[in-house]
């Protein structure tokens, strides 16, 4: 690119849409008016020849051309803005805003701890959580949205760097005094009664579908919830059956009336991971949050036993 002649403000535009994928907000960010915002869009397409954003009903969506660029732009950015920052990472001092993205278990669980640690140690810090389908977080690491997801992604990329955080497994809820199932929990009475499940669009879950398939059955799944967090709430006031993560079964046990059973099939364990991209690899920043993120996490689960 002839950078003689170009606006490097239009980049910032640019990373603006891209990550807001709307007009108005970008201008908020940015500091102008909307139609600011249009009349520099109208020139990075005139300047590359492309569309660029395309509205929808979901926002101004990025044409394939788009999603190409934004990695090096996001990428550009991020050196100029570091130019002036100092090598020396200093807790006491930042004023780091750290992306992240988890899902409501580890918001309920793991960044509780976190936000004291950092309240104490880093008071100038400040913490975004995001929410997306599980579908949108890989586009959203690779895009610079978020600097560092946490979770289970099967299906992450190999550009991604990662490390496990804690591994976990199923159990199974109902609540305390369900009429049918006492003390114990058969795979009659489980294939039986009815079910409730962690359910939303990109949703890795489907342990339980598989391990029956395998016995050659099924269950009757009466409720589809797009939030772990609400699951243990329906558990207690229901006659349903929920498989859930140990942890947010552990959790909830000690706060509501439900009991907690071990899956009577075959579920497998599986981890939650960590996972970032090359450019925030070696960020000291960064670097902090996530040796903080595995202590924590290393803390909660001794307390847990």
């Amino acid at each position: 690119m002839d950078l003689v002649d170009f606006d490097m403000n239009l980049l910032l535009t640019f990373d603006a849409i891209y990550r807001h994928q709307n007009l108005s907000a970008a201008a908020i960010e940015l500091g102008l008016t909307q139609p600011a915002v249009s009349a520099a869009l109208k020139r990075l397409r005139e300047r590359f020849d492309n569309p660029l954003f395309v509205r929808t009903s979901h926002g101004m969506r990025p044409t394939p051309y788009a999603d190409s660029m934004s990695v090096k732009i996001t990428r550009a950015l991020d050196i100029v803005r570091e130019v002036d920052q100092p090598d020396d990472f200093s807790p006491q001092t930042t004023t780091v805003n750290f992306r992240v993205y988890i899902n409501d278990i580890g918001m309920l669980l793991m960044m509780p701890q976190v936000m004291t640690y950092l309240g104490e140690h880093a008071p100038g810090a400040r913490l975004s959580i995001f929410d997306f389908r599980p579908d949108e977080v890989i586009p959203a690491l690779d895009s610079g949205v978020i600097d560092l997801a946490i979770g289970y992604f099967p299906g992450m990329p190999n550009w991604a760097h990662q490390q496990v955080v804690r591994n976990t497994s199923y159990v199974c809820a109902v609540r305390g005094d369900h009429p049918f199932i006492k003390n114990s929990l058969s795979l009659d009475q489980f294939v039986n009664a009815k079910h409730g499940m962690y359910w939303t669009s990109g949703s890795p879950h489907s342990a339980v579908e598989e391990a029956l398939s395998r016995l050659d059955l099924t269950r009757d799944v009466m409720l589809r919830l797009p939030r772990f967090s609400a699951l243990p709430f329906f558990i207690s006031q229901s006659d349903l059956i929920m498989t859930i993560p140990e942890d947010l079964g552990v959790g909830f046990s000690r706060m509501i009336n439900i009991k907690l059973f071990k899956p009577p099939l075959k579920l497998p364990n599986f981890e939650i991971r960590q996972y970032w991209h090359e450019r925030h690899h070696a960020d000291p920043a960064n670097k902090w949050l996530r040796n903080i993120i595995k202590r924590e996490t290393a803390d909660m689960l001794l307390l847990r036993k």
